[in-house]
């Protein structure tokens, strides 16, 4: 059985991964570390955190989300997140992967979890992850730029290495309701994107062929308006573009080019994520529909 290292704050914790040959999502998992991701707070599920990885992987021994007790270590297939369970689920109707446990007390993982949660937008809460006693497995070379396809997989690639700098340029911009209006649409128009072509991907037998390029089509259409035209982020636009370009050409197989885009936009929602202040947001919310928990 091998241990995961989750390294936060200065301080290492160990969760012993499940013993689960040929499994892959960890086999996908383990190609990826060593790894520095981001930490997001929970919205709606409630008592965990969770950080986006480049893992795409089918559902493996589906198990209620709500049946995992504190300190679970799963993986989330719908939305490609690794998440940890501190306490009882508020909510969330899920069927998840379950990879591991956290050992010892997860008391440091809860009063973490909340200042983090109501932290997050002000500053970039982030952890690595590696094996213990595993050495770094070489990355493979990163791709060319020459063709839409290796733009697609070069910009999917560098998205994982660091905020792109389309990101700051958003978040720089003023006018009425700027740049909260962007930020909230570009997180939510990613999401889209990838969520739509998540249910193509792992449904692959669903439709028809001609059905599913349809579909991609125009979920690729929309995150060009909404992400491309609304809020300016004109690095995704040529992204998608090249996509929607890849599509039409039909000369790469339509799973690896919902593979790329996937990743791709789980990955930038995700940038976005962390420059919104939900707390407070939602305490604001609150106040403005006169709850009385407030007081």
């Amino acid at each position: 059985m091998e241990t995961l290292i989750f390294s936060c704050e200065g301080q290492d914790h160990e969760i012993e991964l499940v013993d689960r040959p040929g499994s892959a999502t960890l086999n996908q998992l383990a190609a990826w570390l060593p790894a520095t991701t981001t930490i997001h707070c929970a919205k709606i599920a409630g008592c965990h955190i969770y950080w986006p990885s480049p893992i795409l992987a089918d559902l493996e021994e589906g198990t209620d989300i709500h049946r995992l007790p504190p300190g679970s270590f799963l993986y989330y297939p719908d939305r490609q997140y690794l998440e940890i369970i501190y306490d009882e689920l508020q909510a969330e109707t899920a069927s998840v992967t379950h990879l591991g446990q956290l050992t010892g007390d997860v008391g440091w993982l809860r009063e973490y979890a909340e200042r983090q949660r109501r932290e997050a937008g002000t500053r970039i809460f982030g952890a690595t992850l590696s094996l213990k006693g595993a050495d770094a497995a070489p990355k493979a070379p990163l791709p060319g730029s020459e063709s839409a396809w290796s733009r697609v997989q070069l910009a999917q690639r560098l998205a994982w290495e660091s905020e792109p700098k389309e990101i700051s340029k958003m978040l720089a911009n003023t006018g009425h309701n700027i740049p909260f209006g962007p930020m909230v649409t570009a997180d939510g128009y990613f999401r889209f994107v990838q969520e739509s072509l998540w249910q193509i991907w792992s449904k692959p037998d669903l439709y028809g062929d001609a059905a599913r390029r349809a579909i991609v089509a125009n979920s690729l259409q929309l995150g060009i308006s909404r992400l491309g035209h609304y809020c300016h982020l004109s690095d995704s636009e040529a992204f998608l573009h090249d996509a929607l370009a890849v599509l039409e050409a039909a000369e790469v197989p339509l799973q690896d080019l919902l593979s790329e885009v996937i990743l791709y936009c789980s990955c930038m929602s995700n940038w976005v994520d962390t420059h919104i202040p939900w707390f407070p947001a939602n305490e604001l919310t609150k106040r403005a529909l006169g709850r009385s928990d407030l007081l």
